[in-house]
């Protein structure tokens, strides 16, 4: 159950991140365009797609971590004792779940700090924006929970 939980969560984020990337990329061609043939377009879509890509970022990070798939130098895991590896995945999972529920608490508490500030371009609330953090670092603390002291999978390198 855990592990359906964890895929389907997974995918959703990483459905998630790959539709506000998307989203991104026409307001980008907006404004590459409106820019050509129009000769201006609104100083608001650069902030609107800084924003969105950040949400697209920080939405996908946990699902990008538990399918193993960021950048990451496993060497020293596959060159080790069975023992020493499985204390080598306890601490990373331990390091990461306790560093992106802290990240999460912390930006949490930022949100609230930055609520009277406003955005330069669209005029909103800064903790509009900001509230991204918390809810990736969330997604990123729930995905490592529910993957457990598990190896992260290898990714293959292609080799030229």
């Amino acid at each position: 159950m855990i592990e359906i939980l964890k895929i389907w969560l997974a995918r959703l984020t990483l459905g998630v991140s790959a539709l506000l990337i998307a989203w991104v990329s026409l307001f980008i061609l907006y404004g590459v365009g409106a820019r050509y043939f129009l000769g201006a377009s609104p100083i608001w879509f650069d902030e609107l797609a800084r924003y969105v890509i950040i949400g697209g970022a920080m939405i996908g990070v946990g699902a990008v971590w538990v399918e193993g798939a960021h950048m990451r130098v496993a060497v020293l895991e596959q060159r080790v004792p069975a023992t020493i590896k499985r204390l080598m995945i306890f601490y990373q999972w331990i390091l990461t779940l306790a560093l992106s529920g802290s990240m999460a608490w912390f930006s949490y508490q930022y949100v609230g700090k930055v609520g009277f500030f406003t955005t330069p371009g669209l005029q909103i609330s800064r903790s509009v924006p900001v509230a991204l953090l918390p809810v990736g670092f969330g997604f990123l603390f729930l995905l490592v929970l529910l993957h457990g002291p598990n190896a992260i999978r290898q990714q293959e390198v292609e080799i030229d």
